[in-house]
C-alpha cells in the first residue's frame, strides 16, 4: 500500500475515533450523606455508602471517573479512584450541557459522582427522558444509562441496598 495512502487512512482513523466513542454504561451517582456548612465534607455514613459504591461497579476492568469540584463528591469518588487507582475528573456542576459532550465521548463505563439537583438533570440529557426529580434526603437511588443498539440511551432507576 502506498505511503501516502496509510498516512491518510491513519489520520481518518484519527479524526473519526471521537464519533465512534460513546460510553456503554454511566452510573450517575449522587454523592453519599453530607455534613452541614459550606462545602461540607462526608459524615460517618456519608463516607461508608461511598465505599459502598465500590461494589456496585468493580464487576468492570476499569472505568472513568467524573465528580463536580466540592468535597462532598469529591469524598464520594475517593473510594472508587483508589480501588481503581485512577484520578478523578472534576467538572464544572453548572456546565451540564458540556459535561454531556465529555461523557459521550468516553468508552466503557463511566461513573459521574453529582448532586440531586444535577444528577437526575444529567439523566435526563443523556437518554432525552423525562426524570423525576431527586429528593434533597434521597442517597440511595441512582441511575444506570445504558447504550441501546440504536446508539441512543435508557435510563434506569435503582436502589443501593445500603
Amino acid at each position: 500500500m502506498n505511503a501516502h495512502i496509510k498516512t491518510l487512512l491513519i489520520a481518518l482513523l484519527l479524526i473519526c475515533q471521537p464519533a465512534f466513542s460513546a460510553p456503554e454504561q454511566v452510573y450517575l451517582f449522587r454523592h453519599s450523606e453530607k455534613q452541614t456548612g459550606e462545602n461540607p465534607f462526608l459524615t460517618a455514613q456519608g463516607q461508608a455508602r461511598a465505599e459502598h459504591l465500590v461494589s456496585l461497579v468493580n464487576t468492570y476492568p476499569n472505568i472513568t471517573l467524573f465528580s463536580s469540584n466540592y468535597n462532598r463528591t469529591l469524598n464520594t469518588a475517593a473510594p472508587l479512584a483508589a480501588y481503581y487507582n485512577i484520578k478523578v475528573i472534576t467538572y464544572d456542576a453548572a456546565e451540564l450541557m458540556t459535561l454531556k459532550k465529555q461523557l459521550l465521548a468516553q468508552n466503557g463505563v463511566v461513573v459521574v459522582i453529582g448532586h440531586s439537583n444535577t444528577t437526575p438533570q444529567l439523566a435526563s440529557l443523556l437518554s432525552n427522558q423525562a426524570i423525576e426529580s431527586m429528593d434533597e434526603s434521597q442517597y440511595g437511588h441512582y441511575y444506570l444509562v445504558s447504550k441501546l443498539e440504536n446508539n441512543s440511551y435508557e435510563v434506569k432507576t435503582l436502589t443501593m441496598g445500603f
